[in-house]
């Protein structure tokens, strides 16, 4: 049995492949194996990673499913002590498997290491780092609730808090991760590592950052907090005011967009929650002024709150 289980997955992405899984491969923790997932490729995945040469590797085919369906296809293949996730347009130094495993094992009490991850450009520029809340460890489920911080390809998990733990497949447009590390911190306390980074590689499909926040984040907080368990965890006021925040940024975004009742109806759900935020009130007043014979969304409704787990 290796010691970690690194699994990759990917969908038509084997030009950086490649180096992705070389980063792997040349950590100074040796007793691995990485776990590709090709989610349904039609480029040379499959030939870039039959060409690796390691019998470390382990390929899977795979039918389209989206990430979080590959992730979990993963887990189930994983025979490791501990499971890390690297996306396939991600690196890491040669050391981070190293130093997080280590960590892991001195701090028996923590289930899950996480660190910052920096972003670089094609040339290798770096563009920014993400590392909030920089030193945040133990108990930290409300911290994890008022922001998504927690990168799949910045942290080390032991396989043992996974058992019957996977990530939601009913999340097709964001919002995954971030409800995988929120209800993990349920589940165990984090250790905060600082020593190491993860490397998030910048390229034309890496468009997750133009996302911005979408209703699957909503739905993610309300069904933690209300169903799962998070109103014992979070105090209230700190829970619906992050249910407002998140409503509001929504409801912005189709304002900009024109979409007059979809943001009327968002403001509105961000002023059940937190009726004290004036910004509101002035959002819902500028949603009002939109034209009704050009909302852009004008049959715009809340998705479905998502299936219990």
């Amino acid at each position: 049995m290796p010691r970690v289980s690194v699994i990759v997955p990917t969908y038509n992405l084997g030009h950086m492949l490649r180096d992705t899984i070389v980063s792997v491969l040349q950590q100074t923790e040796h007793d691995l194996e990485v776990i590709v997932v090709d989610d349904g490729s039609t480029d040379n995945t499959g030939e870039v990673v039959k060409s690796m040469g390691d019998s470390r590797v382990r390929y899977f085919y795979k039918d389209n499913g989206g990430i979080s369906n590959a992730r979990n296809y993963g887990l189930l293949k994983a025979t490791g002590e501990y499971v890390a996730f690297l996306d396939h347009d991600d690196l890491w130094p040669p050391n981070y498997l190293e130093v997080t495993v280590r960590n892991l094992e001195q701090h028996k009490e923590f289930g899950l290491v996480y660190s910052p991850i920096s972003v670089v450009r094609r040339d290798g520029s770096k563009v920014h780092s993400y590392k909030r809340p920089e030193g945040k460890s133990g108990r930290i489920t409300p911290d994890v609730f008022k922001k998504g911080f927690i990168w799949p390809s910045a942290g080390v998990i032991r396989r043992s808090i996974l058992k019957d733990f996977y990530f939601d497949e009913s999340l097709k447009r964001g919002g995954e991760d971030g409800d995988f590390f929120l209800r993990l911190s349920a589940r165990c306390p984090f250790l905060f590592v600082p020593d190491v980074q993860a490397i998030r590689r910048e390229h034309d499909r890496n468009y997750s950052w133009e996302l911005g926040v979408l209703p699957a984040r909503i739905l993610v907080l309300e069904r933690f907090y209300f169903r799962l368990g998070g109103e014992k965890l979070i105090p209230r006021g700190i829970a619906r005011r992050k249910l407002s925040h998140a409503c509001r940024a929504v409801a912005e975004g189709k304002r900009r967009q024109k979409a007059r009742a979809a943001a009327l109806k968002l403001y509105g759900r961000a002023i059940s929650y937190w009726p004290y935020d004036l910004r509101l009130y002035l959002g819902a007043g500028r949603a009002l002024l939109l034209r009704k014979d050009a909302d852009t969304e004008p049959d715009w409704r809340m998705p479905d709150p998502l299936p219990a787990i």
